[in-house]
């Protein structure tokens, strides 16, 4: 089920309770031809469930890397069985056409397409517009992956760094150190 959620927020809002919230976000490097994207599950506590990052060197369209990362948020989403979750961006013209169902975009249209698909496989999935200040984990987490050489995950454990964005983004309980 693809819903939206209202107002625009400037601060990272928790999900209800049984939900992830996955906040997803890329970067492109145009002079650098390359492309970083990051993914950062929470649950309502606001308790990091999962960090996903990694670096492409190739040249991108901002828009359309922010659809690829939307559409990996979906599939760490289905790896990890969550079956309620929160997808948000700060891309708004792609929050916009994901919610209107709209392919029309001849650019993303493929991307898009498969969000949609995806998002089907959730018995609740909303897509929600979140404004750069809300999205500050992943944004540090995407600056990050500029630098790697391969995609990083994390799971159970976290780099003190992002712990430490994590709590200082939503005054949240993250894991211990």
């Amino acid at each position: 089920m693809v819903q939206g959620r209202g107002k625009r927020k400037c601060e990272w809002d928790p999900p209800p309770e049984n939900f992830k919230c996955l906040n997803a976000n890329a970067v492109v490097k145009q002079n650098d031809a390359k492309i970083g994207w990051g993914v950062v599950a929470r649950c309502k506590e606001g308790k990091l469930r999962g960090a996903w990052a990694g670096c492409e060197g190739r040249n991108g369209v901002p828009a359309v890397e922010e659809a690829r990362a939307i559409r990996k948020a979906l599939m760490f989403a289905k790896m990890n069985g969550w079956r309620n979750i929160i997808i948000q961006s700060n891309c708004k013209r792609i929050i916009d056409q994901i919610r209107e169902g709209n392919l029309n975009d001849h650019l993303a249209g493929a991307v898009l397409f498969d969000i949609l698909v995806i998002s089907k496989d959730f018995s609740s999935c909303l897509f929600s517009f979140i404004k750069r200040e809300g999205n500050n984990v992943c944004h540090h987490l995407i600056k990050f992956a500029l630098n790697l050489v391969s995609e990083i995950a994390w799971m159970d454990s976290f780099p003190s760094w992002l712990i430490s964005l994590a709590k200082d983004d939503v005054g949240a309980f993250a894991p211990d150190l």
